[in-house]
């Protein structure tokens, strides 16, 4: 299965609380230029999941809106979680084709680095509205193969 892990677009500042900031106009646009270039490499997505805070479900439904697709939430996508419970939490859930994850960082570089590496010392340094894809054929440390990166 292929993995598009992925950060949240640029957020506003100007908000009551962390988990309330919302996607500036350049955010909005910055994702919508990602998955709007990359449509073909993202088609065959089935499942979107994002962290509960508002710009990283603006962000992903931006891509389950054009991949016809519902975007689930997550509350161990926030990020104060640790890469190693994402990934077992990821573990307990079944999939039927490839999944696209937005996050926060350093969250989404730590659990990029935890696939791949086997640890959280190489962390990618995501940019915001970036997206990552691996391939894996299950959730664990070490597991995935990167195949490339999407940024605007």
């Amino acid at each position: 299965m292929r993995v598009f892990l992925g950060r949240h677009g640029e957020a506003s500042f100007n908000a009551p609380s962390d988990r309330e900031r919302a996607l500036t106009p350049n955010g909005v646009q910055a994702t919508q230029f990602v998955q709007s270039t990359n449509q073909a490499v993202f088609s065959d997505v089935r499942h979107v999941l994002s962290s509960e805070l508002v710009r990283a479900r603006q962000t992903a439904e931006i891509y389950a809106e054009a991949l016809g697709v519902a975007n689930q939430t997550r509350t161990f996508l926030a990020p104060d979680y640790d890469a190693e419970e994402v990934l077992q939490a990821l573990a307990r859930e079944s999939f039927d084709g490839d999944v696209l994850i937005v996050s926060h960082q350093p969250l989404v570089g730590d659990l990029m680095s935890l696939l791949v590496a086997g640890n959280i010392y190489d962390a990618h340094p995501y940019a915001t509205s970036e997206m990552v894809a691996l391939e894996l054929d299950h959730w664990a440390a070490g597991c995935a193969k990167k195949l490339g990166e999407y940024r605007s």
